[in-house]
């Protein structure tokens, strides 16, 4: 009867212990999956500070002359060109934000229906990371790389969110939300 008790106190010790992690030098570190408050954003300890600068990125207002774009549970912003096809854009997602459906194509790009044609110029344009063009009239294509192709400029993403783009764009996701709040 004894040793059963010794052996329980034993048992509840060690689980004790084991929830407890220390590093090398002696002192406790949170857990790597932990949740820490940063500048009033949530971020997890492995985030990286790009992932973490996007979310405040995502909290903030937008100027005149942008869009958010959210893919997943991630966004950036889209600085628009001062043309009648960004204007035609940012027309549509004054009533409301529109989630269209998105697919990858070559490895380079996620491509959305609009579901409406925009006014386009188009020109033998050679994009790169973080252009977003008009393509066929209906179609808005996010690049994550390199394309030769005739489009019309709609905008580009945000120098801050160039690096995180291709792992955004890149997934499988089938929807994007385009909004302007």
């Amino acid at each position: 009867m004894m040793s059963k008790r010794i052996v329980a106190i034993l048992v509840v010790f060690l689980v004790l212990l084991t929830g407890c992690k220390a590093n090398s030098s002696g002192d406790f570190q949170e857990d790597d999956n932990a949740v820490q408050m940063e500048s009033g954003v949530q971020t997890a300890t492995n985030e990286s500070k790009e992932q973490a600068k996007m979310k405040k990125t995502d909290e903030s207002t937008l100027a005149d002359n942008q869009i958010r774009v959210t893919v997943g549970s991630s966004s950036f912003i889209v600085n628009l060109e001062d043309n009648e096809t960004a204007k035609a854009l940012k027309e549509m997602l004054s009533d409301e934000d529109l989630t269209i459906s998105a697919s990858n194509y070559g490895g380079f790009e996620k491509v959305c229906q609009l579901g409406k044609t925009l006014p386009r110029e188009d020109k033998q344009i050679t994009t790169e990371a973080g252009d977003v063009m008009l393509y066929s009239g209906n179609q808005i294509v996010f690049f994550y790389g390199a394309n030769s192709w005739s489009y019309t400029r709609i905008g580009k993403v945000e120098a801050s969110s160039i690096e995180e783009l291709e792992s955004m764009l890149s997934g499988s996701e089938t929807e994007i939300t385009l909004s302007i709040e």
